[in-house]
């Protein structure tokens, strides 16, 4: 049962991920499917003189992005049931 969710969750990562590739390369036929909300952190740093920490993490919502998602998980439920 774990496992089952484990896999879903990489079903419908991978569809987000291929949602806003084809978003973004479809953006001059369709231009809505590249515009979306950025949300993250720009740079969280700690310096500790001998070493100094960066990180930072960027989550593109984008209108393809959603539609992929909504695929994928549409998809892992329709395989789910079989």
């Amino acid at each position: 049962m774990k496992r089952r969710g484990i896999v879903v969750f990489f079903i419908v990562l991978t569809g987000g991920v291929l949602g806003a590739i084809l978003g973004h390369t479809l953006r001059d036929i369709v231009p809505i499917l590249d515009q979306g909300l950025k949300v993250g952190t720009d740079n969280l740093s700690l310096n500790m003189y001998l070493i100094d920490i960066s990180f930072g993490i960027h989550v593109n919502i984008t209108l393809g992005a959603i539609i992929g998602l909504l695929l994928a998980f549409l998809l892992a439920d329709v395989f789910r049931r079989k």
